[in-house]
């Protein structure tokens, strides 16, 4: 069986980049979450869900920089 390796950990503090686009500007937000879910790709990198304030964001790993990690990661 093969041992899935994330990059980050369920409970890491992260920070990530989202556009916020209307007809007459791009707009980037830069936003500060908690991993809540991980996905393994094959095709892509591995994407990870996070939860920001009420809002939950699926963001690909090169889009996201670790703030803190976790005391003691949820998953192994």
């Amino acid at each position: 069986m093969i041992k899935r390796q994330f990059h980050y950990n369920l409970g890491d503090l992260v920070k990530f980049t989202v556009v916020r686009q209307t007809e007459e500007y791009k707009h980037h937000i830069e936003k500060v979450g908690i991993v809540v879910e991980q996905q393994l790709r094959m095709t892509k990198d591995n994407v990870f869900k996070i939860k920001a304030g009420d809002e939950h964001y699926w963001i690909p790993r090169p889009r996201i920089t670790l703030l803190s990690k976790a005391a003691s990661p949820a998953c192994k």
